[in-house]
């Protein structure tokens, strides 16, 4: 980008540059421009630039008319920064001219070069004293090593290729940089082990594919119910013969082979006869039998009650009950448990 900027030119370098103009030995050559990111008031009297970080020599210029100057400044260090003025430095490090604005004027990112064009107006036009450090030097060149272009006078085509060559070396040193830093990050996984404990065996080093398992139990080590490192499996339990609860309530229980348990206390009729024993849950299938225990807490000798069974549905089971002794039941009930699938 190129500025047209109202420099102002401090009182020594004004000197030196009239001096110059009278015939007077002196070395206007602009050697050195100076960035600063800090507000300032521009003035003849500076010496300094006030918040200077940043001093570039590469610098190239010629004479373009009867009183301008075109200077170009680049650089191409992995830096950083933003600049809200300048100055330029002639040869024996005087302050020749100075820039400065509230906002920013030119702005740099690490990964790029700065081409930075200014063009100079002078009041008079007797400037042909006034050289730079790099003559030559209007573009960067292009290398493996720099981004820039071929020549100053190359054909578009040629200057792609230029900066695509500078881009190629700098993306290859990148992935050659990530690369190692990918390396180092595996050797180190790689060193680690890890290995299994308790019922998990297996493991090693991380350099290689590692299988972690667990064993299961056999039919034989789970009916002798003795080893520590396998683990039982329901096949393991029905292979091994092994029942376990599937589902449990008051009064009721299922098993893992399907079979279905229920008990109770339940009244007895008074006088003999028939009734039934209405199951709470109705069996899936079918009851297949049915204990009954009379419960007898006076210890009555009137009735020797018995209670026998007459047929088994899937929802109750039709019993009779009969007093051996006597016409009166004097028992407190019955307990009973029942069993089907």
């Amino acid at each position: 980008m190129t500025f047209a900027l109202p420099l102002t030119m401090t009182s020594r370098g004004l000197q030196r540059f009239t001096d110059a103009q009278l015939g007077g030995d002196i070395d206007l050559r602009i050697a050195e421009l100076g960035f600063t990111d800090t507000a300032f008031v521009t003035a003849p009297t500076l010496t300094a630039l006030p918040g200077e970080f940043r001093r570039i020599a590469t610098i190239s210029g010629e004479v373009v008319g009867d009183n301008v100057v075109h200077m170009i400044v680049s650089d191409d260090a992995a830096l950083r920064y933003q600049a809200r003025g300048f100055g330029l430095f002639l040869a024996d490090g005087t302050l020749f001219a100075v820039y400065g604005q509230a906002d920013t004027i030119v702005e740099k990112a690490a990964a790029a070069t700065l081409l930075f064009a200014i063009d100079i107006a002078f009041p008079t036009s007797e400037i042909a004293a006034i050289t730079f450090g790099d003559a030559n030097f209007l573009s960067p060149p292009a290398t493996p090593e720099r981004a820039g272009v071929a020549t100053a006078a190359v054909a578009p085509v040629s200057v792609l290729k230029a900066i695509l060559i500078a881009l190629e070396a700098r993306l290859s040193q990148a992935v050659t940089d990530l690369a190692t830093a990918i390396g180092g990050a595996l050797d180190g996984l790689a060193a680690r082990t890890a290995y299994g404990s308790g019922l998990v065996k297996g493991g090693g080093r991380n350099d290689e594919n590692r299988t972690f398992t667990v064993d299961a139990a056999s039919r034989e080590q789970i009916r002798a119910a003795s080893a520590g490192d396998v683990a039982v499996t329901p096949k393991g339990l029905g292979d091994s013969g092994v029942l376990y609860v599937v589902e449990a309530a008051e009064g009721y229980r299922a098993l893992s082979d399907g079979t279905v348990e229920q008990w109770g206390l339940s009244p007895i009729r008074g006088t003999e006869g028939p009734f039934s024993l209405v199951f709470p849950r109705p069996f899936p299938n079918g009851c297949t039998g049915v204990f009954t225990t009379v419960v007898n807490n006076s210890g009555s000798v009137n009735g020797l009650t018995t209670i026998q069974e007459q047929s088994l549905e899937a929802d109750r089971a039709d019993l009779f009950v009969q007093n051996h002794q006597s016409t009166t039941n004097d028992a407190a009930g019955f307990r009973w448990r029942a069993w089907g699938r």
